[in-house]
C-alpha cells in the first residue's frame, strides 16, 4: 500500500501565495518534502530551476506526473531531506511536517505528513542543521511553521545555526497561526 501524500491545505496556500511574489525566475530552487507537486508546479511555472524531493516514493511519482502533464520542467527524486541532495540553491522551501506528535489525535499522531516528533520540530531541526551547505551565497529559506511549534524557539533554531530570520507573513486558522519564516545566512 503506497503511503499517503500531503494534499495542499491552508499551509500550502499561504507558503504559494508568499511564492508567488518572489522573483525566482533561473533560479535554482530546491523544495524539500514536495508532497503532491503543488509548490513545485508553481515554481516550475514561475520558470524556475527546480529540483523537488520527497521521503514518500509516491510523492515524488505524484509531483513527477504533475510537471510532465503540466510540460513543466524540474528533477524530482527520493530523499530524506537533503541525504541524496547535491549543490546549492538561490531558495529552499519547506512545508515540514510541524504538528506536535499527539498520540489522541488521530491527525497529528504518528502520521508522516502532519508529525514533527514530540515537539514538532525534531524534522525541522535536522532541516535546519543540513540546510547551510546547501544555501548558496545570498540564498534564503522559506519554511511554514505553526505556532503550535513554537515560534520563538524555531526562530531560536535558525539563529543557533548562524541564521538571520524573520516572520513574514501570519494566518490565523481555527486553533494555530500559520507562519511562514524567512532564514539567510550571516555570512551572506
Amino acid at each position: 500500500m503506497k503511503a499517503p501524500i500531503y494534499a495542499p491545505a491552508e499551509d500550502t496556500f499561504l507558503l504559494a501565495d508568499v511564492l508567488g511574489k518572489e522573483q525566482i525566475e533561473n533560479k535554482a530552487v530546491l523544495e524539500i518534502g514536495c508532497g503532491s507537486g503543488f509548490l513545485t508546479k508553481l515554481m516550475a511555472e514561475k520558470k524556475a530551476v527546480v529540483t523537488a524531493v520527497d521521503i514518500n516514493p509516491a510523492a515524488v511519482e505524484a509531483t513527477k506526473k504533475l510537471l510532465s502533464e503540466e510540460k513543466l520542467n524540474g528533477q524530482v527524486f527520493l530523499s530524506d531531506l537533503f541525504s541524496n541532495v547535491a549543490g546549492k540553491f538561490d531558495l529552499i522551501v519547506f512545508n515540514p511536517p510541524y504538528l506536535p506528535e499527539n498520540e489522541d489525535d488521530e491527525v497529528a499522531g504518528s502520521d508522516a505528513r502532519y508529525s514533527g516528533g514530540r515537539s514538532g520540530r525534531e524534522i525541522i531541526e535536522r532541516f535546519v542543521k543540513e540546510s547551510a551547505t546547501h544555501l548558496g551565497a545570498g540564498g534564503k529559506i522559506m519554511i511554514l511553521i505553526s505556532t503550535l511549534t513554537g515560534e520563538r524557539e524555531t526562530i531560536a533554531l535558525f539563529e543557533k545555526f548562524g541564521f538571520i530570520t524573520r516572520p513574514i507573513v501570519r494566518k490565523k486558522i481555527d486553533w494555530e497561526e500559520l507562519v511562514v519564516i524567512e532564514a539567510s545566512a550571516h555570512d551572506i
